[in-house]
């Protein structure tokens, strides 16, 4: 499986734009019209983000990304 960036500094602008987006999407939720299934999606986009997040951590942590 092909990793999405190579670098620790790629791997930090990658996870600052998918928290921008997790809060973009959290921010447009309106309590008079969001339902279940937005719930359902904030939970899998916070899900595919932890698991990123777990990713690069094993990387670094195996000396796997470059500076």
């Amino acid at each position: 499986m092909g990793r999405a960036t190579q670098s620790k500094s790629d791997q930090i602008i990658y996870l600052k734009n998918r928290f921008k987006l997790l809060s973009q999407v959290v921010s447009a939720l309106d309590a008079e019209t969001a339902d279940r299934e937005d719930l359902e999606n904030v939970l899998a986009m916070m899900g595919n983000l932890e698991v990123k997040i777990r990713r690069f951590r094993d990387d670094w942590k195996d000396g796997l990304i470059k500076k």
